[in-house]
């Protein structure tokens, strides 16, 4: 996935949920992983660089409690790879 492809996609999952940090579920290696998104690389006010093609989205556990994150490269998502929570 793009930078530009994930922006989208969340600014488009955001406005469905109302909020700016919607739960969400990515396809990831082989692997489905649900949380609540707590910031990505592809919004504006977190690229740390605009040269560089690596950027993370961060999730947050779905229980209580904020910890553990879990890390996800935006590059080894793949297309289509991300959905708000309640999508198929």
């Amino acid at each position: 996935m793009t930078f530009e492809q994930c922006h989208t996609t969340l600014m488009a999952i955001r406005r469905k949920q109302g909020t700016r940090c919607p739960l969400v579920r990515v396809d990831y290696g082989g692997t489905v992983i649900r949380g609540r998104l707590a910031r990505s690389d592809s919004d504006p006010e977190h690229r740390r660089s605009s040269t560089s093609p690596y950027g993370v989205v961060v999730l947050e556990n779905l229980g209580l409690s904020r910890v553990p994150e879990t890390i996800l490269q935006i590059a080894d998502i793949p297309e289509g790879g991300l959905n708000g929570l309640d999508e198929s």
